[in-house]
C-alpha cells in the first residue's frame, strides 16, 4: 500500500469520527432540557407536594376548613421534665362457689373490678422521678358499695446512683416477697392467706433501696407510719420499719437462676387493723381487730427459673405482743406457701400448682388454714392480655363444709 493511499484512508477515519461526534453532540444538546421544561416540571412537582400534604391535613384533622373550629390535642409535659409515661391495667373478674378460705366467707357469686389503676410517671434530667396512681375499684376482696377512687402508688424518687436511690410517698413496705411482687406479675389471682395476714399494705413513708454487683445483689429499706393506705396519720410518734436483702446466687445455663431473699420487720403500734388474729380493744366487746402493741417478723424466700419451670416458695413469721393481753400477752402466727408454675405451650399457655398454710396462732391448735390452688393462664400477648383461671379449696374448722372456690381474671395492661 502506497503512502498517499494510507494518509487518505487516515484522513477518511478522521471526517468520520467528526462527522459521529458532531451527531452525539447534537443528540445531548436535543435531550437536555430547556429551562422553561424544567420550570414546569418543577411547579408539577410542587403541585403534587401540596395536595399530598392537604390531604395528610384532612386526615389528621387539621385541614384549613375545620382549622379555626377544632385543633388537634396535643398532650405534652406541663414542667420540664424529660419523659412522661401515662398508663395502667384493669383486673376484671368474675367469681363462682363457696368461699376458698376465709377471706371470702359470706361472698356470693359475682362480677367485679378487682383493680382499675391509672398512673402517670415521669423523670427529670436531674435524676429526679415521680409515679401519681390512683386506683377507680374495689382493690379489695371485701364486697363493697359505693366504690371510690383512692391513691394508690404515689412518690417522689431519686435515682442518681443505682446503688442508693430514694423515695418518699405511699409504698409497699419492704417485708414480703410475694406483697412486693407487681399485680402484674403473679401467677395465680390472689395472693396467699398468709401473705395477707402477716404483711402490711402500702404506707406513708421514706424508703432506701438499690442494687449492687451488676444487680446481683439488692436490698430496700422503708421507714413507714403503719397505718395503712391512703391515711396521712400515724397512730404514735413511732414508725413502722421493715428491710430487705435479696441476691441471685446461680444464674447458668446448665441450673438456671436462683434468687434467694430475706426480710424483717419491726413496729410499735397504738390503734392499727389488724384481722384473723382475734384482736379486741375493749375487753369483752365484739372482736374488732384494733390491734395496740408490738410486731416483730422475720421471713424468708426463694425464686428458681430453669427453661420453661417457675418454682417459689416463701416463709413468714410473726410475733405479737398485745399490751391488753387478748388474746393472749404474746404468740406468734405463721405461714408459707411453696408454687410451680410450667409452661404446657411456650409463652402462651402456662400450668400452676401452689400449696400454703397459713395458722395465726401457734399455740393453739386446729386452727391452721391448709389451700391449694390450682389453675391456668393463657398469654394472649404476654402479661398485656391475660386470662388467668384458678380453683382453689381449703381445709380448717372455720370451712368445714366449703367446697372451693372457682376465681377468673382477664387482665389487661395499656
Amino acid at each position: 500500500m502506497s503512502i498517499a493511499t494510507t494518509r487518505a484512508m487516515i484522513f477518511s477515519a478522521a471526517r468520520l469520527i467528526a462527522t459521529v461526534c458532531s451527531f452525539a453532540l447534537v443528540a445531548v444538546a436535543a435531550d437536555e432540557p430547556s429551562v422553561d421544561d424544567r420550570l414546569r416540571r418543577l411547579e408539577s412537582t410542587v403541585d403534587t407536594l401540596q395536595r399530598e400534604n392537604a390531604d395528610l391535613r384532612r386526615q389528621l384533622g387539621a385541614d384549613e376548613a375545620k382549622a379555626t373550629a377544632a385543633k388537634p390535642s396535643i398532650l405534652a409535659p406541663n414542667g420540664h421534665e424529660t419523659k412522661l409515661v401515662i398508663g395502667g391495667f384493669i383486673h376484671a373478674q368474675a367469681e363462682f362457689g363457696d368461699a376458698g378460705d376465709e377471706r371470702w366467707v359470706g361472698t356470693n357469686d359475682r362480677f367485679y373490678f378487682r383493680r382499675a389503676r391509672f398512673y402517670v410517671t415521669g423523670e427529670f434530667a436531674e435524676h429526679f422521678n415521680f409515679k401519681v396512681e390512683g386506683d377507680f375499684s374495689a382493690s379489695s376482696l371485701t364486697p363493697a358499695t359505693g366504690i371510690r377512687a383512692i391513691a394508690n402508688d404515689m412518690w417522689i424518687g431519686w435515682n442518681q446512683y443505682s446503688f442508693a436511690t430514694l423515695r418518699f410517698g405511699q409504698l409497699k413496705p419492704a417485708f414480703g416477697a410475694e406483697q412486693l411482687l407487681s399485680d402484674i406479675k403473679l401467677a395465680t389471682i390472689e395472693r396467699s392467706l398468709a401473705n395477707d395476714r402477716l404483711t402490711d399494705p402500702r404506707q406513708l413513708g421514706l424508703e432506701l433501696g438499690g442494687e449492687l454487683f451488676n444487680h446481683r445483689l439488692g436490698y430496700l429499706a422503708v421507714v413507714g407510719n403503719g397505718n395503712g393506705p391512703s391515711s396521712s396519720t400515724n397512730d404514735n410518734n413511732k414508725f413502722m420499719q421493715t428491710a430487705r436483702v435479696y441476691g441471685t446466687v446461680v444464674d447458668n445455663a446448665q441450673a438456671g437462676r436462683l434468687t434467694l431473699g430475706a426480710d424483717a420487720m419491726y413496729a410499735d403500734d397504738a390503734s392499727v387493723t389488724r384481722g384473723g388474729f382475734g384482736f379486741d380493744s375493749v375487753p369483752g366487746g365484739a372482736i374488732d381487730n384494733i390491734f395496740n402493741g408490738r410486731r416483730q417478723g422475720a421471713g424468708i424466700d426463694a425464686t428458681w427459673h430453669y427453661g420453661l419451670l417457675d418454682v417459689t416458695g416463701e416463709y413468714l413469721h410473726l410475733h405479737f405482743h398485745p399490751r391488753n393481753r387478748i388474746p393472749q400477752s404474746s404468740f406468734s402466727a405463721e405461714g408459707w406457701n411453696l408454687m410451680a408454675a410450667y409452661y404446657l405451650v411456650p409463652q402462651k399457655l402456662q400450668a400452676v400448682v401452689r400449696r400454703e398454710v397459713c395458722d395465726p396462732n401457734l399455740t393453739i391448735g386446729g386452727n391452721q388454714t391448709e389451700t391449694w390452688v390450682v389453675g391456668f393462664n393463657y398469654y394472649i400477648k404476654g402479661d398485656d392480655l391475660r386470662l388467668l383461671v384458678n380453683y382453689m379449696f381449703s381445709d380448717t374448722a372455720l370451712l368445714p363444709n366449703d367446697k372451693g372456690r372457682l376465681l377468673t381474671r382477664f387482665q389487661l395492661v395499656f
